[in-house]
Parts: structure tokens; sequence; C-alpha cells
């Protein structure tokens, strides 16, 4: 039996295929719809805020289509949502795959291919129940403490005890600074990718450090050096130009 509940988002520009599509889905006990629109714009927000389990995407839509709408908000998503993109034409059917969607559904299409999408999210979602930094990132987005592995020890951490992390390029691993300004070396295997995936707090300053905005006050435009909120004035910290224009772009999104 399936106890999980799995997040949804569903985003098409049309309501009345909105209308169809949570009504069908409202036959799964276990799928809670946390939000549908009919805007691009509003679902990059709204996807990013939320990073739900399940992403109904529409392909065709006017200013965005769904595929370039996945590949604007690719970076700030987890790697484990399931993008189902659906459309009433099969010639986008390609393109969705190459951009890594989890399963197409044609319109109109049956309730029994709707149930084999949500039967594999179900096994996808259980087979992967004891995935570390799936269960980070759910942690994360809620507030509650979570587990982070590092070399020696396992920290019980929420988002805000975390400063930043800063790449050590002698022994090619991570290491992440709590706002106590402990030190601690990462599992060698987490990448800058993984630690980007936990929080959309977490932002990439230049190539070997990443930053809690949530202490982040300014940045010098001419310098690019970060101002931090206080107790963290003094600590130095330099964006990088290519990073920079990334985070002015993260911190309009938000």
């Amino acid at each position: 039996m399936n106890t999980r509940t799995i997040t949804t988002i569903i985003v098409d520009d049309e309501i009345n295929a909105i209308q169809n599509l949570s009504e069908d889905l409202n036959a799964y006990p276990d799928i809670n719809i946390l939000e549908t629109t009919t805007s691009a714009l509003k679902a990059q927000k709204s996807i990013i805020k939320f990073q739900p389990d399940l992403l109904f995407l529409d392909v065709e839509m006017p200013k965005m289509n769904g595929i370039e709408l996945l590949q604007e908000i690719r970076p700030y998503i987890h790697s484990n949502m399931h993008v189902v993109f659906y459309s009433a034409f099969d010639k986008y059917m390609l393109d969705a795959l190459r951009a890594s969607a989890f399963d197409y559904l044609l319109k109109p299409y049956q309730p029994c291919e709707l149930k084999q999408i949500i039967d594999r999210v179900h096994k996808r979602i259980e087979s992967s129940s004891n995935n570390f930094e799936q269960s980070m990132r759910r942690l994360l987005n809620d507030g509650s403490k979570f587990a982070l592995q590092t070399m020696t020890s396992l920290l019980l951490l929420r988002c805000s005890d975390i400063l930043c992390f800063r790449y050590l390029d002698e022994i090619r691993c991570w290491q992440v600074t709590l706002t106590s300004l402990e030190h601690h070396r990462l599992r060698m295997t987490i990448k800058a990718k993984d630690i980007l995936n936990l929080s959309q707090s977490f932002a990439r300053i230049n190539s070997n450090c990443i930053l809690n905005i949530e202490y982040l006050s300014s940045i010098e435009n001419n310098s690019l050096r970060c101002i931090l909120y206080p107790p963290f004035t003094n600590m130095e910290m330099m964006a990088s130009r290519r990073y920079y224009s990334k985070l002015k772009e993260t911190l309009e999104m938000l």
C-alpha cells in the first residue's frame, strides 16, 4: 500500500485540460495537487518553490513552451522530479525525451495510460526511498532538521544552520561552514550540483563557493565583494562575473 503523498503541479494554458487532468488525478488518494497554472512564468516560480515530486507540463504554450520552461528551471529543481510532458501532438515526443522527461502523455489520453504513469512514479519513488540526498531535499523544504554526512560524523542541521560550502582543491571535496563557524568536510562523492539541489537558498557565487543567500546583504558592483549580514560582515567572499549574472537571475526568480 502506498502511503507517501506525491506532490504534483499541473501547467497547461488550457483551463479545461487542467480541470480534466485534476479530476482524473483526484482518483488517486496519494496524489496531492499543490497548484495548477496556465502561466509559464508563474509556473517557474511555483515549481522552484514547491519542488514537486510530479510535474505535468504542457508542451504548446504561448510565450514559452513546456520544453523551454524545463530548460530554464533545470538548474533550480531537484534531479528526482518526475516531469511528464503532455500534448495533443506527438511531434514533440522526441524533443521531450531529449529533455530527459520521465514520460509523455498524448492528449486525449485514456485512464489506463495515466494509471501506467502514476504506477511508474510510485515504483521509482519506492525504489529511491532510501536515497540520502532526496531525503535531505524534502526535509530542507519544510524547515525540519536533516542529516548531513561528513567524513567523520553525521550532522543534524537546518538550512539556517549553514552559512556556505567551499571546495577544497587540495583534497577535492566540499567543506560546509556552519553559522557557528565550524567546518566539516563532506564526502568526496558529493558534487556541487548535489548541494545546489538541496535548497533554492544555496547559490554558487564563484567556482569554489556556494553561499546560503539568506545571509547575503549585498554585492558591490565594481569589486563583486559579497557583504553578509551581521555577525558575518568581516568574512571575505567574492563573486565571479560568471556566477554573478546567474545569481542575479536567481534572486529575480525568488
